[in-house]
């Protein structure tokens, strides 16, 4: 799967951006605040439906006037699809395929996009939830049923809450106990075999690109492993009456990532947290190719940042190997990817240009 064009209007610096991507990779050089990041912004936002650097899409308008959109063709074997996003005052749209009505769940499935950038670290050192998000996102594209059980199970969870805020009786919060119980061990056993799966790949990618061993991921349920979910709900009624919520579950599951005794969250440096999170990324990678899913496409903002020579030259490595297509920004044209197969764009003052490589 590769972007085939890339087209954009009011960008931030853009007034309109045009380009047509290689489908193997493509390198975006410039100086800081040229446009580098808000181009990979314009890729990603079609393809998540919102932004990885802006809170509210307003912020990505480019000038007074009030709309932006972005579009894509994009080309998988002999299908194309066409995803377009458009924002204005009124709201945000997003088309696939000439459907209005488009999902982004529809198009997150459709069009499988991860983002490296240097707030990368957050995935290691923010709460759980980051990690969480992480794990369903490569469930999501290998098991088809992940999207009903995970809505149910949060549908069920916020009406429990809800019951359980209001004060309501016993008999009324422990209604919502089977739905919750049965979707939430059903989405807990997704969810561990993905880990389970995805471990030891990210335990052999992660040591070549560290030269160590001892980087692990478990998987923590969000409740004791010897005991069923409805017996956690069970016996523990009377505490989530007291605070007025559910405890245990879950919403509480946590992926534990570590390197040897140390845990990745504050313990290691920046460029090691960096080269964990790509062999993170492209370990799920693996795992939706052998799954028959397309080769996501990678998004790497800021390749050099905090990262040695040796460090880029192992990443460098690990990105000409990779199957699926890939934009990598950067200050100046990385010779460590020397001889791939490529196009390279210089991005000035909010306008990119296709330029030839040096080496």
């Amino acid at each position: 799967m590769s972007v085939a064009l890339l087209r954009g209007e009011n960008l931030r610096l853009y007034k309109r951006l045009q380009i047509e991507p290689h489908p193997n990779l493509n390198l975006i050089v410039g100086d800081n605040a040229a446009g580098k990041t808000t181009l990979l912004e314009a890729l990603f936002i079609p393809a998540r439906g919102r932004s990885f650097r802006a809170q509210n899409l307003a912020e990505v308008c480019g000038s007074s006037q009030p709309a932006w959109n972005a579009f894509m063709e994009i080309q998988q074997g002999t299908q194309s699809h066409r995803l377009g996003f458009a924002w204005s005052r009124d709201g945000a749209e997003i088309r696939l395929d000439e459907n209005r009505s488009t999902r982004i769940a529809e198009v997150v499935k459709t069009v499988p996009m991860q983002l490296i950038d240097p707030l990368s670290h957050k995935l290691l050192e923010e709460g759980p939830a980051y990690r969480r998000s992480f794990v369903d996102w490569g469930v999501f594209h290998v098991e088809h049923r992940f999207h009903d059980v995970w809505r149910r199970c949060q549908r069920a969870l916020k009406q429990r809450n809800k019951a359980l805020r209001e004060g309501m009786p016993t008999k009324t919060v422990s209604a919502w106990d089977e739905e919750l119980s049965d979707t939430a061990e059903t989405l807990t056993e997704m969810r561990e075999a993905h880990v389970q799966e995805t471990a030891p790949l990210f335990e052999a990618i992660a040591a070549g690109f560290l030269a160590s061993k001892g980087a692990q991921l478990s998987w923590n349920r969000g409740w004791p492993a010897d005991q069923t979910y409805r017996d956690v709900l069970n016996q523990n009624i009377a505490q989530h009456m007291r605070l007025g919520t559910t405890v245990q579950g879950p919403h509480r599951a946590e992926l534990k990532i570590t390197l040897g005794d140390l845990k990745a969250k504050g313990r290691v440096s920046r460029g090691q947290q960096k080269m964990m999170v790509a062999a993170m990324v492209l370990a799920q990678a693996k795992i939706l190719l052998s799954k028959g899913a397309a080769a996501p496409i990678l998004l790497l903002d800021d390749f050099a940042s905090e990262l040695a020579p040796e460090f880029q030259k192992r990443l460098a490595e690990a990105l000409k190997s990779y199957p699926g297509q890939k934009f990598v920004t950067a200050f100046s044209e990385p010779n460590v990817f020397s001889g791939s197969d490529m196009k390279m764009f210089h991005v000035e003052h909010g306008s990119v240009s296709e330029m030839a490589a040096t080496y």
